[in-house]
Parts: C-alpha cells; sequence; structure tokens
C-alpha cells in the first residue's frame, strides 16, 4: 500500500467528501463485539445482523493485522453458509485516509486511478513484489451488508482500523462506490469485478478452511460468547 503528500491527502479528502453525499448510501456501522454465554431456551435467538456481525468479528479477530483478505473472505462466506447465509465475494479497490496523521493508503488499481499520474509518481510503493492485487470483501444481497473483516491490516502501516460491517442501500450501487467513516479513518470502497488476481487464493481458502467454518458456525448459533469462539477456533 503506498503512503502519499499532503497535497494529495487534501485532494482525497475533497473526493471521499463530494462521494459521501451520494444519495445511494445510508447508515454505516462496524461489527460489535457482543458477549454472550451460551443460549438456554429462555433467551432469544440472535438476529441475522447480530449473526453476520459477530461472523465478521470473530474473522477479523483471527487473521488480527495479517493482510489476507483472500482467505478472511473465504473463511467469512463458509461461515455463512453454514448458517444459511448466501454470502459473495466481491473484489475491491480501497482509498484509506487517516485524519490525525494525514496518512493515505491505498489498494486496487480503480484507487490508483483517482490520483493523476504525477501524485502516483510521489508514493511510496510498498506492494508485495510490486503487485496490486486490490482487496475482497464479502456482500450479503438479502440483508443488503458489506462485510470486511481483514481491514485491521492497516494497522500494520499504522493505522487503526476495526472489523467492518456496513449497512448498504444495494450491493451494486450505481456509483460503484461505498464509503465508511470511524473514528477520524474514512474508507472508499470501489467496486472492481474485472480484478480477478484475489478470487483463485479465496476458492484455494474455502477448501483449507471448511471444517473451521462448521465448528465456528455452530459455536455461533450455540450462543457461545465471542472470546470462546475465536479461542476454539484458533
Amino acid at each position: 500500500m503506498p503512503g502519499l503528500s499532503q497535497a494529495a491527502y487534501i485532494a482525497m479528502c475533497t473526493v471521499l467528501d463530494s462521494i459521501k453525499l451520494s444519495r445511494e448510501q445510508v447508515h454505516v456501522g462496524k461489527a460489535s463485539r457482543r458477549k454472550a454465554g451460551r443460549s438456554d431456551s429462555n433467551e432469544p435467538s440472535r438476529t441475522p445482523d447480530e449473526e453476520l456481525a459477530i461472523v465478521t468479528e470473530v474473522v477479523g479477530l483471527l487473521f488480527g493485522i495479517q493482510p489476507n483478505c483472500a482467505a478472511a473472505a473465504a473463511l467469512t462466506t463458509e461461515i455463512g453458509a453454514n448458517l444459511s447465509y448466501d454470502l459473495q465475494p466481491r473484489p475491491v479497490s480501497v482509498v484509506a485516509v487517516e485524519k490525525s496523521s494525514n496518512t493515505l493508503l491505498t489498494m486496487g488499481p480503480k484507487a490508483n486511478g483517482k490520483f493523476s499520474a504525477e501524485a502516483r509518481a510521489r508514493m511510496e510503493d510498498r506492494r508485495p513484489e510490486g503487485r496490486d492485487t486490490g482487496h475482497l470483501v464479502v456482500t450479503s444481497t438479502e440483508h443488503l451488508r458489506l462485510l470486511d473483516p481483514n481491514m485491521r491490516q492497516l494497522e500494520s502501516y499504522g493505522v487503526k482500523a476495526p472489523s467492518i460491517m456496513i449497512r448498504v442501500k444495494s450491493v451494486d450501487p450505481e456509483s460503484g462506490e461505498w464509503p465508511f467513516e470511524w473514528q477520524g479513518l474514512q474508507l472508499l470502497y470501489i467496486l472492481d469485478e474485472e480484478n480477478r488476481a484475489l478470487i483463485p487464493a479465496y476458492e484455494a481458502a474455502r477448501q483449507d478452511l471448511a471444517a473451521r467454518a462448521k465448528i465456528i458456525a455452530a459455536d455461533i448459533r450455540a450462543g457461545r460468547s465471542l472470546d470462546l469462539i475465536v479461542a476454539r477456533a484458533r
């Protein structure tokens, strides 16, 4: 992920501010860290929104700041399938701006395309082997949610970020973009369906993580606490 100059940062803030006014976007929020004990017959079952939030947070805690969005998306979709949720992997580019430190990071070709050639020439290239594969998130058409458990990876670049679940108006917005803001961190997700670079790794990880996903899903349905679910899945 490259960093960028103060001038480019200011330009990006302008872009983000204009996009945030789009009517394609609605309420956003991050996954909650709900701690619940084992459920019993007197306790209400978790809602789909609560379950998807727990899935997001569990996967985020398991991967931590490790930059492995393909495997994180794979585990998320597999847990979802075991809970009867149809979750789909979505390739995206991402622009991330941390206001307090004037830090700007980009992932994916469409994110870099937001800037001029001159601005891109000033970027510090931290991409593995110079390859910009973008980022992978998960969406739910039925529940209108975008799940990104692996955005915590920004912490490896000094930018604090949570596991993210966003309520969206559409999983295929007309603008092709979803904004998100959390504690001074602004993110712009840009759909990039043609960038399939991460899909082979995603498909391979689904098979590798299938057994773990079943255990996690069963623990979620059993009402186990977040900490216990994570501990049993490690």
